[in-house]
């Protein structure tokens, strides 16, 4: 398939394609292994990102995929370069991509389970089956998820780490074994190894000089004429290289022994020859490289392919044939006759007076849903930061999940506390350490219950807004995955003046209108709150949403100041008009926290007898993706350019927000006209908000400054 798509295949542009040989030889018996001896029905399987080409192969040969699809490895419409449920979900169960995290999105996948399990007595997966390269545990996020508590009794995960002493470089360090089998065995789990194959174990002083030999000296005698390892060692270069990982029988012991204990995770430690088989194997710089036309003719001769038909399946009446007919099919997710139906309100008939921030209305709408039905299949996720957050009064009433139920110490001894810590396996708010990675994965597997267990839930995260950009890379795991899911950020920009810049976030909401498949609002009002957290909870619950990126503030908003016949509809198609002055001179567009200084700016122009209409925004993503998408499917206008009148279309545009002045740079040319844009462009820093909102420019005289600027 690799050759082909390098080779075989017309490429007009020159671009390499690759397929990584090396990295999917070196897991290949330990996938023969799985597929054709200890995968059940019931597993779902993650697999690195680099094997797929050898995981494609197994779901051919399990008849799980056409034959059709072979020769198009990394084309486009055909099989992706790295394992897709998005693009490729006949066949793939769990995404992977981006080292590590796939492998822990479908760890948690275990958790998630046992969640639903617990809840709603779930028979989706029974295990989840990782198989991850040892480069990968390089990455923290992978000992991030591995410390966190209920890991430690998820029995239906096994992990299969492919140890093949190289990353894209180079040879791993030799300390870095031992740092792997120590840190899963700290973790509490169970710890199979698979070092030496039956023939090498059998000659123990070979083994013992072989174990003690650096990672970088063993790999050089892979690359070495069988004579000159007779040489050096004086054994065999076939014996040498008899790894465990490529001992068929012993990798089926340790499938069978992982699968005697089912009290804690499993990881079987497999050692693996990177290009196992091929002429390259153990190069140090094979990662990329690629088998010539004659290289790959020699293989297939060595192997028996036939040349005329070199991707035909084993013949049903052989013995291989025979034994793929009895293997159990693989995993499809159960789709229950009557699937429950979760329908969040459309609204909670609440009323929203004084003083009031988005975070606060935030708890509010999250503390009146818990009196719902549809709580039921809600699940709140917080990385240590639920009462800073707003979720004290969903926790108190909803409880915390464990999988066993914990005394309440404070409680059972009648110390009064603001927030009530029960823990149980009937709990709904999962809390995690500080580990925003840990945050966006669990989300991932929540977010996809219901495509992999065929049970819905409405999972909603929660941590600090500047800590979205530490989390990115897994958020974006989760987006590629499919999951759907809310997340808030708050407390968010520099609105949280007295912290400073380390606390304070300018970038996110570029983040926001960047990400694909999520929904990004920076709400000004609690009701607008309110109305779009209940419309992105009906759209995942109907399975048509995107995930939703709550951007929310702990600055409190005089409430009377929104308009009271504002519709729904325009709060969530993301901008609505606030002050309509008539034909005006300038418009000021302001999203969240900045509505009540584009109204005094407001204020200021009009004693100036120069007339500006206010709109809030409470999307700036909808509103781009909107415009940008009516220019590009030819239609006459956006909702954006549809709520601007005529008469007002071709005013100057002043835009506001608590963030970086480029995310709404864009109003002004989709308008046709000229737009100063105001945010913050700099690192926060400590102060007042007002000092630090004159500091930047976003105060009311300065945006009336900038409108007077632009009229002139």
């Amino acid at each position: 398939m690799v050759h082909h798509a390098n080779f075989g295949r017309e490429n007009p542009d020159g671009t390499k394609v690759g397929g990584h040989q090396a990295s999917s030889s070196s897991i290949i018996t330990l996938l023969t292994g799985l597929y054709f001896g200890a995968l059940r029905s019931t597993d779902v399987v993650a697999v690195k990102a680099h094997g797929s080409p050898a995981f494609y192969a197994c779901h051919y040969l399990r008849g799980n995929l056409d034959a059709a699809m072979l020769p198009r490895l990394r084309e486009y419409g055909g099989l992706q370069a790295y394992p897709s449920r998005r693009k490729n979900r006949e066949i793939v169960d769990l995404s992977t991509g981006s080292m590590g995290l796939g492998a822990v999105s479908a760890t948690f996948g275990g958790w998630t389970t046992r969640y639903l399990v617990d809840h709603f007595g779930a028979t989706g997966p029974e295990r989840f089956i990782v198989m991850v390269g040892d480069a990968e545990l390089d990455e923290g996020n992978v000992w991030e998820a591995l410390q966190e508590e209920t890991v430690q009794r998820l029995g239906n995960v096994l992990w299969i780490v492919d140890l093949n002493r190289q990353s894209l470089d180079r040879i791993t360090p030799d300390a870095r074994r031992h740092h792997i089998t120590g840190m899963f065995r700290t973790a509490g789990w169970r710890v199979i190894e698979l070092r030496w194959g039956s023939r090498l174990r059998e000659h123990r002083a070979l083994r013992e000089r072989l174990e003690r030999m650096p990672h970088a000296e063993y790999q050089s005698l892979l690359c070495l004429p069988p004579e000159r390892v007779q040489e050096l060692v004086g054994a065999p270069k076939e014996l040498v290289a008899d790894v465990g990982g490529h001992d068929l029988a012993r990798v089926l012991e340790a499938f069978a022994e992982a699968d005697r204990e089912r009290d804690r995770p499993t990881v079987i430690i497999a050692d693996t020859i990177k290009g196992w088989g091929l002429p390259f194997a153990g190069d140090p710089l094979n990662h990329g490289m690629l088998l010539t036309a004659a290289q790959l003719e020699q293989l297939r001769t060595s192997l028996g392919v036939p040349a005329d038909d070199p991707l035909a399946r084993f013949p049903a009446d052989s013995p291989e044939g025979r034994l793929i007919a009895s293997l159990p099919p693989l995993f499809r997710t159960p789709r229950p006759a009557s699937r429950p139906r979760v329908e969040p309100p459309e609204t909670l008939d609440s009323t929203y007076t004084g003083s009031m921030s988005t975070q606060e209305a935030f708890g509010r709408v999250l503390g009146a849903l818990a009196r719902l039905p549809v709580a039921e299949r809600i699940v709140t996720v917080s990385a240590d930061v639920a009462v800073t957050t707003h979720l004290a009064g969903w926790v108190n009433r909803r409880g915390v999940y464990y999988p066993e139920k914990r005394p309440d110490y404070f409680g059972d001894r009648g110390i009064a506390q603001a927030m009530q810590w029960r823990e149980s396996p009937g709990g709904q708010h999962i809390e995690l350490g500080i580990a925003e990675h840990n945050l966006f994965l669990l989300l991932t597997a929540l977010g996809l219950a219901d495509d992999i267990s065929g049970e819905p839930l409405l999972a909603l995260g929660t941590l600090y807004d500047p800590f979205v950009a530490r989390g990115l890379d897994a958020l974006l795991h989760a987006l590629y995955s499919g999951a759907r899911f809310i997340v808030a950020g708050t407390p968010s920009g520099v609105s949280l003046s007295p912290e400073g810049g380390a606390h304070q976030s300018v970038v996110t909401p570029s983040i926001g209108i960047a990400l694909p498949h999520c929904t990004y609002y920076e709400p000004t009002f609690a009701q607008d709150t309110e109305w779009i957290l209940l419309d992105g909870l009906r759209r995942i619950a109907d399975g048509v949403g995107e995930s939703l990126y709550l951007r929310l503030s702990t600055r409190p908003i005089d409430q009377s100041l929104r308009a009271p016949a504002v519709e729904r509809s325009h709060v969530v198609q993301g901008a609505y008009r606030l002050v309509d002055r008539g034909r005006p001179e300038v418009t000021i567009w302001a999203a969240g926290v900045m509505v009540p200084e584009a109204l005094e700016a407001g204020r200021l122009l009009e004693a100036d007898r120069r007339a500006a209409n206010i709109f809030a925004i409470t999307s700036p993503d909808l509103l781009y993706r909107g415009y940008a998408g009516a220019r590009k499917g030819g239609e006459a206008s956006s909702y954006l350019e549809r709520l601007v009148r005529d008469d007002e279309a071709a005013a100057p545009v002043v835009t506001v927000l608590d963030g970086h002045s480029h995310a709404l740079g864009f109003i002004g040319g989709a308008l046709g006209t000229i737009q100063l844009p105001l945010g913050v462009d700099d690192f926060g820093q400590s102060g007042t908000r007002a000092d630090l909102y004159r500091h930047y420019g976003i105060d009311a005289e300065s945006i009336a400054r900038g409108a007077r600027a632009l009229l002139e």
